[in-house]
C-alpha cells in the first residue's frame, strides 16, 4: 500500500512542480475519519516535511469532502488566519483521491501535552487572544467563494440534532429539555458567515510560541460565527481543566479580547452563553451517532464505540451550565 501511495503522491506533487524522493511516508494516529501521513521529500538540496490528509470523497451528514476542506485553507490563509499551507489537492476521480498535501507544519495538537507540557506554559499565557484573533480572520471571508457548503440556521440545526437524537430511541430527559430550552434563546443576529464547526483544542498546532495553525476542518459550513465561539468554551474540549472556560487554557474574556480586536461585531460574554449549551448537545448527539456506527456494525471500531460514553457527560454539562452556576 505504501508503495503505490508513495507513486500516487509523486505523480500528483508533480503537476505541482514539486520533485523529489519521498521517504519515511508513515500514517499519524488521531484522525477518527480521514487518513492522516507524514512523509519527506527528498530534493538536490534539502529535505521538506509533509502531511497528507485524504478522505473517502463521500460527505457525511456533517463531513464535507476533504477537497473542499483544502480550498477554504487555501481561502483564509490569504487573509491571515493560522491555517497549514496547501501545496496540491486531488479530486475523488483522481488516483490520489480526494486529498489535499499540506507543509507540515511544526508543533503539537494532542491536547493533553500542550495543557500539561512545560515546553508549552509560555505560550498558553497568550493563547485564548490568539484564537480569538484567528477565528474572527475566518469568520471575515467571503462566503460567497463557498457555494459547496452546507448552509442552515441555528434552527435548522437544533431541529436536525433532536431528530437524529429522536431516530435512536433512546430518551433522555436532559436533551428533551435542552431542545425546548434552545428553542426560546437569542443567538444573536449576525450575519452568516464561514463556520470552522470544530474550533477547539485539538484542531489547532501550538508550539512553545503560541498559535500555530487551525486544522480540520470537515465540519465547515456557513451559518452564525458565534457557534465557534461557544465551541471552543465547551468542558467537553477543556480535558480535565475545568475552571478555564476556552480549552482548558484560557479565559472567555482573554478569547473575546482577541475576537473583538479583528471583529466589527463586539461580542460579549452573555453572547456566548446559549451557544455553549448548543455545542454541548450537539457534542452529545454526535457522540450518539459516533457510538451507533460501531454499535450497529457498520463501522468496527473501539474509537468510536468509546465516545459513546460521553454521552453523559454532555448531559452533565448541560445540567451544570443550565442550573448549577456551571461556565
Amino acid at each position: 500500500m505504501k508503495q503505490e501511495l508513495s507513486g500516487q503522491l509523486s505523480d500528483k506533487l508533480a503537476k505541482e512542480s514539486i520533485t523529489g524522493e519521498i521517504l519515511n511516508l508513515e500514517p499519524l494516529t488521531g484522525g477518527a475519519s480521514k487518513e492522516i501521513w507524514k512523509f519527506e521529500i527528498k530534493s538536490k538540496d534539502s529535505i521538506s516535511k509533509f502531511i497528507l490528509r485524504r478522505g473517502s470523497g463521500i460527505e457525511g451528514p456533517l463531513a464535507i469532502k476533504t477537497s473542499d476542506e483544502a480550498l477554504i485553507q487555501k481561502n483564509v490563509r490569504e487573509l491571515g488566519a493560522c491555517v497549514p499551507e496547501i501545496v496540491a489537492v486531488s479530486r475523488v476521480d483522481e488516483p490520489l483521491g480526494d486529498a489535499y498535501v499540506m507543509k507540515f507544519v511544526e508543533g503539537e495538537s494532542i491536547a493533553r501535552k500542550i495543557l500539561r507540557d512545560d515546553e508549552y506554559r509560555a505560550a498558553l499565557a497568550n493563547l485564548a487572544f490568539e484564537c480569538g484573533e484567528s477565528i474572527a480572520k475566518i469568520h471575515q471571508a467571503d462566503i460567497t467563494d463557498f457555494s459547496f457548503l452546507p448552509k442552515k440556521t441555528v434552527m435548522e440545526q437544533i431541529d436536525e440534532l433532536y431528530q437524529t437524537y429522536v431516530s435512536f430511541d433512546q430518551p433522555s430527559p436532559v436533551f428533551e429539555y435542552t431542545y425546548h430550552w434552545l428553542q426560546g434563546q437569542d443567538f444573536g443576529d449576525l450575519n452568516d458567515t464561514l463556520v470552522h464547526g470544530d474550533f477547539r483544542l485539538g484542531n489547532i498546532i501550538v508550539n512553545s510560541e503560541g498559535l500555530q495553525s487551525i486544522i480540520d476542518w470537515e465540519l465547515a459550513h456557513i451559518g452564525n460565527p458565534l457557534q465557534d465561539l461557544g465551541w471552543i468554551c465547551g468542558n467537553s474540549w477543556r480535558f480535565g481543566k475545568i475552571n478555564k472556560v476556552v480549552g482548558g487554557f484560557g479565559d472567555l474574556e482573554d478569547l473575546l479580547r482577541g475576537y473583538n480586536s479583528i471583529s466589527e461585531y463586539q461580542v460579549t460574554e452573555n453572547n456566548v452563553k446559549a451557544w455553549q449549551v448548543f455545542g454541548t448537545f450537539r457534542w452529545g448527539v454526535i457522540c450518539l451517532i459516533q457510538a451507533s456506527a460501531h454499535l450497529t456494525g457498520a463501522v468496527n471500531s473501539v474509537e468510536k464505540a468509546a465516545i459513546g460514553r460521553r454521552v453523559s457527560e454532555t448531559e452533565l454539562d448541560i445540567v451544570d451550565l443550565l442550573f448549577l452556576g456551571g461556565k
